[in-house]
């Protein structure tokens, strides 16, 4: 039976790719009596009777010897993974000298001390207080000093703080007006 089912198939998949490439009316009438054969051949099929058993599962073969021996080396050497974590009845608790210690080789190590110390220095430079005045011009000369020394304190924070906006973007850089809505 499955022979002739074969034949069948390669006769229609054969007329039917001749008449789909080269079409003549011929090779248009040759396919069709193909098609026609198989559709006669699948009609007199005649379904079963009873119906066929389900396969059953297939059961799980015992373990080999080497397959029981690496299993039970794993547990050995894994711990039980079905077990729960106990938690501590000891809490732990912070070292705050040694993290004190820690962040001052650190702040030493990256530059952070000196640049620290430096920035203070600068501070008292220029908020150092200038001598008492009496006169006038000499008041007039104190309050200039008072501004250059603010200016100076401020050209320190300045420097020191220009690093964390370099990666800032103005506005007018931007090839878009952000500002406006879509």
């Amino acid at each position: 039976m499955s022979d002739v089912r074969i034949n069948l198939l390669k006769e229609v998949k054969s007329a039917v790719n001749t008449a789909s490439f080269a079409p003549t009316a011929e090779r248009i009438e040759d396919a069709k009596k193909a098609v026609l054969s198989l559709m006669s051949y699948v009609e007199s099929l005649e379904a079963p009777s009873k119906p066929k058993r389900k396969k059953r599962k297939q059961k799980a073969a015992k373990a080999t010897p080497e397959t029981r021996v690496a299993d039970h080396m794993d547990r050995a050497f894994h711990g039980r993974p079905d077990t729960p974590v106990t938690p501590s009845k000891r809490k732990p608790k912070a070292d705050v000298e040694a993290a004190r210690k820690s962040a001052e080789s650190v702040s030493r190590h990256t530059g952070a001390e000196s640049r620290a110390k430096r920035k203070a220095e600068a501070v008292v430079e220029a908020v150092a207080s200038p001598v008492d005045v009496t006169s006038s011009d000499d008041r007039v000369a104190s309050l200039e000093a008072k501004i250059d020394q603010l200016t100076n304190t401020l050209a320190v924070l300045m420097d020191d703080t220009s690093h964390d906006t370099a990666n800032e973007v103005s506005f007018s850089d931007l090839p878009f007006d952000p500002t406006t809505t879509m």
